[in-house]
């Protein structure tokens, strides 16, 4: 997959999830310009889903910092012009 050259860091964060997971969040805007997602490190990730925020804020397993993450980033969208 490919994104446009316009990359912009949002925000990054670190927290441990429900389930004592270890987490690193690093969130980027970027758009779409080419391809199809796929797991860079399929030992780490399992899969990658497209799914509209929309999508995200009203399925029943998203978690939360998956929601504020998604909050947090189109906050930022207007400044980006994105």
């Amino acid at each position: 997959m490919k994104v446009k050259d316009r990359l912009h860091y949002a925000y990054s964060t670190s927290f441990i999830t429900d389930t004592g997971e270890n987490v690193v969040d690093v969130v980027f805007l970027c758009e779409h310009d080419s391809g199809e997602a796929f797991p860079k490190s399929p030992n780490e990730v399992a899969q990658v889903l497209w799914l509209s925020a929309e999508d995200i804020f009203n399925h029943p397993k998203s978690p939360i910092y998956l929601k504020e993450s998604i909050k947090r980033a189109e906050s930022l969208i207007r400044t980006y012009s994105l």
